[in-house]
């Protein structure tokens, strides 16, 4: 984003060379002196009406009126550039716009979302639900005064452009979301992301089922079809609403203040090869352990007390966020 006084640049440039202009008309014409040729020039371009250095020749007459036409009409200009400048409030966007690109460069861990349209919209809710860091990239210009309005970082521009998302942040984010209702620019910013950012999560939007296969191989860890997914959770609805409802209020929030939680095992984890019985997480935290995704991609989807812990597995729990927030303490010390 330009500084606004680079408006005023062009105007400023205009009245600098009428002045110039000014003083060396008076040095030539009336053989003044450097002091008294530029006193001439400001009080005439300015319209000040004092008097006269000395008495001007017929020559430096005619001078003066033209000065006066062209000197006039620079500073009005000036003038109104400088004007439109505050009444457009663009000093003040143009600070709200450097504190957000300060907020965004300061950003670690964080999600980028491609695309606010209505899946954008709803994966910010849910974002803002669980509390997760996101930037937002977006090509449209009303999205910005909607996301500055909430405080929310965001960036106007193409985010199939390597610069843009690298002004997002993208080698120290940790995922990325291509959801824009175009399926080419969605695969466009897999590619890039992909390249930029080897180890980033990217779950990426597909509208046709053609398109999920180019998604993957572009680097896209997951691929989602709104329409597919709007499918299955209809049917499920319409044959199994109670336990439908249910799994939705835990995945998605609602009136209740427990959800799932995945918590990664750490490297270094005093858990490591000890039994959920051992560690007593149950009764130690109140998490409930539903499934362990284990180090080489598989899932242990009915753990029990002697079920072991090992290094770099994954825990499905369900429970309250100060439940999570135990167990995560009791995996890390």
């Amino acid at each position: 984003m330009s500084h606004p006084f680079r408006k005023l640049l062009p105007a400023i440039v205009i009245l600098l060379s009428v002045v110039i202009t000014g003083v060396a008309g008076y040095m030539l014409i009336e053989k003044w002196d450097l002091l008294e040729s530029v006193y001439m020039a400001v009080t005439t371009i300015f319209t000040v009406g004092f008097q006269e250095v000395r008495p001007l020749s017929p020559a430096g007459k005619i001078f003066t009126m033209i000065l006066i036409v062209g000197g006039v009409g620079s500073a009005i200009y000036a003038a109104g550039q400088a004007v439109e400048i505050i009444v457009e409030g663009e000093m003040t966007g143009y600070r709200k716009r450097k504190r957000m690109d300060k907020k965004i460069s300061e950003m670690k861990s964080h999600f980028i979302i491609c695309g606010f349209g209505r899946v954008g919209h709803q994966v910010a809710q849910a974002f803002e639900a669980s509390q997760v860091p996101y930037v937002v990239i977006d090509s449209k210009k009303e999205t910005l005064s909607e996301l500055e309005e909430k405080n929310v970082p965001s960036i106007i521009g193409d985010a199939t452009f390597d610069h843009i998302l690298m002004e997002a942040g993208i080698r120290v984010a940790k995922g990325l979301i291509a959801c824009s209702d175009s399926d080419v620019a969605n695969v466009y910013v897999t590619l890039s992301a992909r390249v930029l950012n080897p180890a980033l999560l990217i779950v990426a939007r597909a509208g046709f089922q053609d398109t999920e296969k180019k998604l993957r191989l572009a680097g896209a860890n997951k691929v989602i079809s709104p329409y597919f997914i709007s499918g299955v959770r209809m049917a499920a609805l319409a044959t199994r609403p109670i336990a439908s409802d249910f799994v939705d209020l835990v995945t998605h929030g609602g009136e209740i203040d427990f959800s799932l939680y995945e918590i990664p095992v750490p490297s270094n984890s005093p858990a490591i090869h000890k039994s959920i019985g051992e560690l007593d997480i149950r009764r130690k935290s109140g998490a409930l352990i539903l499934a362990v995704k284990k180090s080489n991609g598989s899932f242990d989807l009915r753990p029990n007390a002697k079920s072991v812990i090992g290094e770099a597995d994954m825990l499905i729990a369900i429970g309250t966020q100060g439940q999570y927030e135990v167990l995560e303490k009791m995996l890390a010390r």
